[in-house]
Formats: structure tokens, C-alpha cells, sequence
């Protein structure tokens, strides 16, 4: 009886969640010709969507901070996205060797359909999902793997 309780329990709660789940939306990887639509993003993992422009300051000390703390953040599925042009793409990805980490993946925004969805004003901007694609918590401007990992933590 209380196995069937607490299932009752769970499916509750579970019926409750309202926190919003990933939009889908298509993204251009770095090949410029392969298309991934985020809802192709497979669960099972957090999901960190990472909005970023090649030139500023802030996206560069947050990817240098991300890539420095890789391995605390290798179960981590992160997907970097820009709305710049490829050239620009292709040298941060240089740049910063994130073709070195498999579970990065680079794109570009070319609808402009992350800004759009969370009105983003200005990169970088962050919105980590569970690994059910739901929403946890979304950073405006630089954030810190510390302020990450507080999120993280919280969901396992």
C-alpha cells in the first residue's frame, strides 16, 4: 500500500511541474550545413544553452571559466550559440579549443530564436535545463561556474 502511495505521490508532483521546457528552435552547427533542432537534443543529462557573441569580453571570461572547470561539468550537455557569422564562430572555436570537448557543441543561431524566446538584450546569456528539459534557472550576463554548480548540485 505505501509503495502505491508514494507512486501516487510522484506522479503528483511530477503533474505539477510547471517550469517551461526547452523551445525548439534550429540551429546551424559549425559545418554551416548541418541543422540541429534543440528538441534532437536527447534527456538523460543537464543541459546548459549558452548564448554568446565571439567578441565580448564577458562570453570569453565565462567560456574561459567553463572550460577551465570542463571537468566538474563533463556531465553536462552545453550547447554554444551565437547569432554571428561562421567566420567569427570558427575562431572562437579555434580559439578555445572547444572542438577538444565532446560535450560541447557549437552553433549558429541564425533566426535569432534563443534571443527571441528569452528576450535576450544583450550575451552572455545562460538557461540550464534538468535532464528532463526543463527549465532550472536562466543567468543574465557573465556567470560564474560556481553559481552553476549551485544549480547542478541541486538536481542530482
Amino acid at each position: 500500500m505505501r509503495k502505491i502511495q508514494f507512486i501516487l505521490i510522484y506522479l503528483i508532483l511530477c503533474a505539477c511541474d510547471k517550469r517551461p521546457a526547452m523551445p525548439g528552435f534550429d540551429v546551424l552547427l559549425k559545418d554551416s550545413s548541418t541543422v540541429l533542432n534543440t528538441r534532437q537534443i536527447p534527456k538523460g543529462k543537464p543541459i546548459l544553452l549558452f548564448y554568446f557573441s565571439p567578441d565580448c569580453e564577458h562570453c570569453q571570461t565565462e567560456t574561459t571559466d567553463l572550460l577551465l572547470n570542463i571537468d566538474s561539468l563533463k556531465n553536462v550537455r552545453m550547447y554554444f550559440f551565437t547569432s554571428d557569422d561562421f567566420s567569427r564562430l570558427k575562431v572562437y572555436d579555434k580559439h578555445y579549443k572547444i572542438y577538444n570537448h565532446p560535450n560541447i557543441v557549437l552553433g549558429r543561431d541564425y533566426r535569432n530564436a534563443l534571443a527571441n524566446h528569452f528576450n535576450i538584450l544583450s550575451p552572455p546569456f545562460s538557461a540550464l535545463y534538468n535532464k528532463n528539459k526543463k527549465l532550472v534557472a536562466v543567468f543574465a550576463g557573465e556567470t560564474k561556474v560556481s553559481d552553476l554548480m549551485v544549480h547542478l548540485k541541486s538536481l542530482q
